[in-house]
């Protein structure tokens, strides 16, 4: 049976999430930036911005010479998360398995739902209806045999609007496409990969599919391999429910750009807290710890630091993180990003240890702070997230 995978997006979530506020900016050209600094970046961009010439990635600044009436707006995660939510509860009903890709873009595996809901391209209608009605936000979908396929498609029509890609045509739809339209050329890491493709003339996946494979290995190393399968419309990743996720991340932005060492740290740990609530929900445990700080300059420094003992507990990964971060910081210039990433996550064992050969006061001094957790947590579950905190991140 061929899988039957649905896209369903937001565009540019925040951007449609103002002017739904504030219908004055539908006409005009809106981006979304931390306000503090020029040097920030644009994280969304407005058609109309688009139009103008702007992208994604550049600088406040520069955008603004460009494009004089440009409206910079402040980043709202707590409201995008809400969205997520409001969105998520259409999203159940149609998708026995799914997954958050990006804020306001979910992943629907639809597969042997026929029966019940008809062809994946009319779930897809159902959703973006439904969304619609509830939240007046127009979204796009794309349909197709894979996840790239459907978030390809997804990309390449406008809202309100439904691309629907048949099996067995996925490399005659890839093929007139450019390079920079597959997702995983978007990431910063892929960079270089691109400025290769554009020296080598490979404009088009075409190109890039009848390539030879041994040509690419010597021009891309080890990314050929993915890059052919890709350009040929090839993805064998399922759609992972968030408990199915092989890492968890959580990223903490700075606006303006910090460099207090003890801000640095408790924004991290507070980043930490959050990661290991969402292990101890999904009754699992981290095995590996990886951090990545991004300074002001664009540099990028990551530490990775394996969990001898599997944990879910911030009394045992706090010394760890701490001394990931005073490892990566080796440069007293401004920190923009920071991003802290779980992996190697397994099933949380049920059973503890018999004979404890720790000290008591140390058993002790853990047990308490796995009980604080704990009562955190319910705390978070009930009231939200700024219900409490910690004062390292004030």
């Amino acid at each position: 049976m061929d899988r039957q995978i649905v896209c369903f997006a937001i565009p540019a979530v925040e951007v449609a999430l103002a002017q739904l506020d504030d219908p004055r900016l539908r006409t005009r050209p809106v981006a979304i930036a931390p306000l503090n600094t020029a040097r920030a970046l644009l994280r969304e961009i407005s058609s109309e911005a688009a139009q103008a010439g702007l992208a994604v990635g550049m600088s406040v600044d520069h955008a603004r010479r460009i494009c004089p009436s440009l409206q910079v707006l402040a980043p709202n995660p707590t409201r995008v998360r809400t969205t997520d939510e409001s969105l998520l509860r259409v999203v159940t009903r149609y998708a026995p398995v799914w997954e958050l890709s990006q804020p306001g873009s979910f992943l629907m595996d639809v597969t042997g739902t026929g029966r019940l809901f008809g062809p994946a391209y009319d779930v897809a209608a159902k959703v973006q209806q439904e969304v619609l009605e509830l939240s007046r936000l127009d979204g796009v979908a794309g349909v197709g045999s894979n996840k790239l396929i459907a978030q390809t498609a997804a990309t390449l029509i406008e809202p309100s609007e439904l691309y629907d890609v048949r099996p067995g045509s996925e490399e005659v739809f890839m093929s007139p496409l450019p390079v920079g339209t597959l997702p995983g050329l978007q990431r910063p890491c892929m960079r270089k990969v691109v400025h290769l493709l554009d020296d080598l003339n490979l404009c088009t996946l075409g190109d890039v599919a009848g390539s030879p494979l041994d040509a690419l290995e010597v021009a891309l190393g080890d990314y050929a391999g993915s890059l052919s399968r890709w350009a040929q419309g090839i993805d064998t990743v399922p759609v992972l429910p968030p408990t199915r996720q092989p890492h968890l991340e959580e990223t903490v932005l700075f606006d303006p750009d910090e460099i207090d060492d003890s801000v640095l740290v408790g924004r991290l740990l507070d980043a930490l807290q959050r990661c290991c609530r969402t292990l101890r929900s999904q009754r699992r445990v981290c095995g590996s710890l990886s951090l990545t700080i991004r300074y002001s300059d664009q540099r990028e420094v990551t530490k990775r630091e394996r969990i001898t003992s599997e944990t879910c507990w911030e009394c045992d990964l706090s010394p760890i993180v701490t001394a990931l971060f005073y490892t990566c910081m080796r440069r007293r210039i401004r920190l923009r990003a920071m991003t802290l990433s779980m992996s190697g996550l397994t099933g949380y064992a049920e059973q503890g240890l018999l004979f404890d050969a720790r000290p008591h006061e140390e058993q002790r001094k853990q047990d308490r702070g796995k009980k604080l957790a704990v009562a955190l947590d319910t705390l978070h579950a009930r009231f939200g997230e700024q219900s409490i905190r910690y004062g390292r991140s004030v």
